[in-house]
């Protein structure tokens, strides 16, 4: 019986040390979670400042189509509903992002540190107890084959008095090795559970940011029903809305104010005159020079042959 109880306790003892041995070999594995959970927070982070300054820009757009004179308001309309659902999934983002960090990346780093503490204590709880264990069951055994050393010598002298106490120090050892067996089991119990725990604290830790996400992700399917508004108010660019015909019929017989103004000349025009003019001047002054020129050159030969 002992034998059997032996082997089965060096069974589960060298169990307890593949489950030991494979919580502290994952180590690096959790840590390089969490520094590629670290990256892509800062990358949300990043997106989500992004989309901020994107949103801004397409608020703008939005409302040069809606403060327009009338043939775009409807479409204006739209893209303003539109950023506001982005808006919407702008800040389940930012939640999103917060979440990743701060229930996620920051809980699962300083739980590391419980679990290497955790697991050392396994480890070094259950040396001690199986050496305490062995050093009994090796005690209990060496006082069995000294009372079986006597009893042979009894049984030779005729005396039977050591018997009950030798079937007494045979039974301590069954029972030592039995206890050894419960406490192999007891270890081995609690390596897998702290084993379990892990992943139980680790998913604990994940499901709210996943439920983060699927609010974030619940606020796109609102973005159909926009889009399709888009589409139909779009689909004929040549079209004016019913709205913006109504404007043109309205401004009938009414006075809203609105006056064409003639557009002022333009710098090249005015230009173009003021060289035209000074050309034209040009050639009447260099006429007027060329023609007084001409009579005072006349003059002398008409006073010379009236003299004559």
């Amino acid at each position: 019986m002992e034998a059997v109880i032996e082997k089965e306790c060096s069974a589960l003892g060298g169990l307890f040390q593949t489950v030991i041995a494979d919580m502290k070999s994952s180590y690096p594995i959790w840590e390089d979670f969490i520094t590629k959970a670290g990256k892509m927070q800062s990358q949300l982070r990043a997106t989500a400042v992004a989309v901020t300054a994107f949103l801004d820009a397409f608020q703008k757009v939005a409302d040069l189509a809606t403060n327009s004179r009338g043939g775009t308001r409807d479409i204006g309309s739209a893209l303003t509903r539109m950023c506001l659902r982005h808006r919407s999934i702008e800040a389940k983002l930012k939640q999103f992002s917060m979440c990743f960090l701060e229930g996620l990346i920051n809980p699962l780093q300083e739980q590391m540190e419980d679990w290497k503490r955790g697991v050392n204590t396994l480890d070094k709880d259950h040396a001690k107890e199986y050496k305490r264990a062995r050093q009994e069951i090796k005690k209990k055994s060496s006082d069995t084959l000294k009372l079986q050393k006597k009893a042979k010598k009894a049984d030779n002298l005729g005396r039977g008095d050591i018997q009950p106490q030798l079937n007494s120090a045979m039974q301590d050892v069954s029972d030592k090795y039995i206890l050894l067996e419960e406490t192999e089991k007891h270890a081995l119990r609690r390596a897998l559970i702290e084993e379990r725990q892990r992943f139980c604290c680790f998913v604990t830790m994940l499901r709210p940011v996943v439920d983060e996400e699927i609010s974030m992700l619940a606020e796109v399917t609102h973005l159909q029903t926009i889009s399709e508004d888009l589409k139909a108010l779009t689909s004929d660019p040549h079209k004016l809305p019913p709205a913006s015909e109504q404007v043109i019929l309205d401004l009938k017989g009414s006075d809203y104010g609105w006056s064409y103004q003639t557009p002022p000349s333009s710098p090249s025009t005015t230009m173009s005159r003021k060289s035209s003019m000074c050309s034209s001047l040009n050639s009447v002054n260099s006429s007027d020079s060329r023609g007084s020129s001409g009579s005072h050159s006349h003059s002398p030969s008409s006073s010379s042959s009236s003299s004559s």
